[in-house]
């Protein structure tokens, strides 16, 4: 597949509507082995993923000083054109700059500083950037740190494009960002949430959370003081994230209590098994994949289903339920789909890419059911869409989350890295596009945050019904 670096980068193929998600793996962690027979998954709420066809190239060393003068303004500008020449639909200047100029205004309350009246932008983007640097120069004068004005213009930016594949990451989320990809975990505190207020879905034996006696169900109603209702995923993300070593607070609204529940965890560095496996009633071979990780899955899933075989399983459950995604992994369809186009893209030339599977189908094909629900992103959803369209697996579940593309992540030189959508995804055979319709399952079943609370499966359950051996 072709890939179109403008700059030194990360190239990702990344389903991104919220950011928490795509970098839960350590920043809010995910999972706990053993608390339940199977893992908790997360109610049916946005998601957020990333993928990697080629791994990170070399980048040199910027000069960081160049950079921040006049409050990072060539910074914001490296941002602006990359989103000009590389997101996947023609941008006006007007519309990043308008949104831009628009985000500055609360950090420029918080900084103490008088934002000046906003440029007349008139889609002209040489006189646009032109203006809007004469402005911004004049409002970081008075800042005596234009960081976080200078995040908040590229974040104005990024979200105006409405583009779960499009997003500002600061450096905490770029280094976990990184650390997830490469199946490293990150420091955070090993849970996994979404929802407002968060609702915590995983914890991560061992962990942190775990430790301070976190529990699935907890609602998390404020972060250090903080009222978690009015962060969003996001904002819980950075809150709970830092470095290793520092302690974090934590209010839960816990089902049955009748008071709040105070904990405190001191983060440290969680890293989640990515491949868990057991048999379920003697037959059936069931393996949840968190990420689609650097170096692939393939060989490490060919592996577990190989030992499930030895333990008599004639069937398959691949659960990638809140699977955000992660490296592009031909291989793992091969497993599942013989012969045929595996991952078929759309770029913003409209030119079609495809990337092909043939031979590599696991020795004994078996009857397989694909858990998936909307928290499902990126390649995990690519993964299905094969598998569903081949014929090689029954989809149970919920739609995926219909974020589907080619994401160039690069960095912007003083830590911060900005992800901007060059291509979209289309079903393998069909042709359809996945991005904002996701994969469609063959047989829908809800997962509530009441059963999530109470420990309930029912989209395990009807999958393992639909393996049922027939009777004698």
């Amino acid at each position: 597949m072709n890939q179109h670096p403008t700059q030194p980068s990360l190239h990702l193929r990344s389903a991104l509507a919220a950011l928490l998600l795509a970098l839960a793996l350590g920043a809010c962690g995910v999972a706990t082995a053993h608390r339940t027979p199977t893992p908790p998954i997360a109610p049916e709420t946005p998601t957020a993923a990333t993928a990697t066809p080629s791994g990170p190239i070399a980048t040199p060393t910027p000069d960081l000083a160049v950079l921040l003068k006049d409050g990072g303004i060539a910074i914001i500008e490296q941002a602006f054109a990359r989103l000009m020449d590389e997101y996947i639909e023609p941008v006006h200047s007007s519309r990043l700059l308008d949104a831009a100029w628009t985000s500055l205004g609360p950090e420029a309350d918080v900084e103490g500083v008088a934002l000046p009246v906003k440029p007349a932008f008139s889609d002209d983007r040489g006189s646009d950037i032109g203006l809007f640097r004469a402005a911004y120069i004049k409002l970081t004068k008075g800042a005596p740190d234009a960081t976080k004005l200078r995040y908040a213009a590229i974040k104005g930016m990024a979200a105006t494009l409405q583009d779960c594949h499009t997003y500002f990451l600061n450096p905490v989320a770029a280094d976990t960002l990184v650390d997830t990809r490469a199946g490293e975990g990150a420091v955070g505190i090993g849970v996994d949430l979404s929802g407002v207020p968060p609702l915590v879905i995983e914890v991560i034996d061992g962990s942190p959370a775990a430790r301070a006696r976190v529990l699935v169900g907890d609602r998390i109603t404020a972060i250090d003081g903080a009222d978690a209702s009015t962060l969003g995923p996001a904002g819980a993300f950075d809150l709970i994230n830092g470095h290793e070593g520092t302690a974090v607070s934590l209010k839960l609204r816990r089902p049955g209590a009748a008071s709040p529940v105070a904990v405190s965890a001191v983060r440290s560095r969680v890293v989640p098994q990515n491949i868990e496996s057991h048999p379920i009633d003697g037959h059936i071979g069931y393996v949840r994949v968190r990420n689609f990780i650097d170096g692939g899955i393939a060989t490490s899933l060919r592996a577990t289903l190989a030992t499930l075989d030895a333990q008599g399983a004639t069937s398959y459950i691949i659960d990638v339920r809140g699977n955000p995604g992660g490296r592009l992994d031909t291989p793992a369809i091969g497993l599942f789909v013989k012969d045929g186009v595996a991952v078929r893209d759309k770029g913003r030339d409209g030119k079609l890419e495809e990337e092909s599977v043939a031979g590599d189908v696991l020795p004994l094909e078996k009857p397989t059911v694909l858990l998936a629900n909307n928290r499902t992103g990126s390649v995990a959803e690519i993964f299905a869409a094969a598998l569903q369209e081949y014929g090689a697996a029954y989809v149970i579940g919920s739609t995926t989350n219909g974020c589907v593309g080619f994401t160039d992540v690069a960095p912007l030189g003083d830590g911060s890295s900005l992800a901007v959508t060059t291509h979209v995804n289309l079903g393998p055979i069909t042709g359809r596009e996945l991005n904002g319709a996701g994969v469609v399952p063959d047989q829908a079943v809800a997962r509530t945050q009441d059963d999530i609370s109470n420990g309930r499966d029912p989209q395990l359950d009807a999958a393992v019904a639909h393996l049922a051996p027939p009777p004698p």
